[in-house]
């Protein structure tokens, strides 16, 4: 099972929701792809790896009729509460007579609440690419259009963990972010002034790795920059 700090948080967080629910017998949280994240601590992983290869099955027969949000079986012994969060699903065995607002808090607000803290805190415990210092080169106005330009190798490095939220499931399950491209970038210049643009490579190939950034000319007035200046180039979340 993943190690990983926040692997840890979500366990200790199925095992604490455990504790002040009795009625839940076992919990665990995996990805789309089978992936398991962690579970309560009394839940092996031999259970939960009988449980996802059930899920695995049941997940094939449903594309025919769409893809699998979640579902709910009630046998003799106890229900099995099936929810898509997100990029993950919440898995719930309870005893026969839970109480159906008990799950429904577990599964809408309190787990859910706790994926969207890790992300807030996603930028300051994973390694996040830094932004790039780029040289300005004008774009003049019949070129310019409403994008400025990047080279493709510098496009690449930026994409890399530019997805707070890709960025705590890649450490989560050990997966490759395998976000491929970024539309838009985040430009901020040493005096202060910022800008959110459109992006795209840069076209001429003359210009290709020389480490520059092509700004149109009247957005370079707006943010009160020249050729040959430094800014600052990030991805826009």
């Amino acid at each position: 099972m993943n190690r990983d700090p926040y692997a840890i948080a979500l366990n200790s967080a199925l095992t604490e929701i455990k504790r002040a629910y009795p009625d839940i017998k076992n919990s665990f949280i995996f990805t789309k792809s089978g992936t398991i994240i962690t579970g309560d601590q009394e839940t092996d992983e031999t259970t939960m790896n009988n449980i996802l290869e059930s899920f695995e099955n049941l997940k094939e027969k449903a594309k025919a009729i769409g893809n699998l949000k979640g579902f709910r079986i009630t046998g003799k012994n106890g229900k099995l509460t099936l929810s898509n969060i997100k990029d993950m699903y919440l898995l719930l065995a309870t005893s026969k007579n839970a109480d159906k607002s008990h799950i429904y808090s577990i599964t809408h607000v309190i787990i859910p609440t706790i994926l969207k803290t890790l992300e807030t805190f996603a930028p300051t415990h994973l390694q996040v690419t830094p932004p790039k210092k780029l040289v300005v080169d004008t774009l003049n106005r019949f070129f310019a259009g409403d994008s400025v330009q990047i080279d493709t190798e510098v496009l690449r490095d930026l994409t890399k963990n530019s997805d707070p939220r890709a960025r705590v499931k890649a450490a989560l399950t050990g997966e490759q972010n395998t976000q491929e491209s970024i539309n838009q970038v985040h430009i901020e210049t040493f005096g202060g002034n910022v800008a959110v643009c459109k992006v795209k490579e840069i076209s001429d190939q003359k210009l290709k790795g020389k480490n520059m950034i092509r700004i149109p000319e009247k957005l370079c007035k707006s943010l009160e920059i020249n050729k040959g200046d430094l800014v600052k180039v990030k991805p826009a979340l």
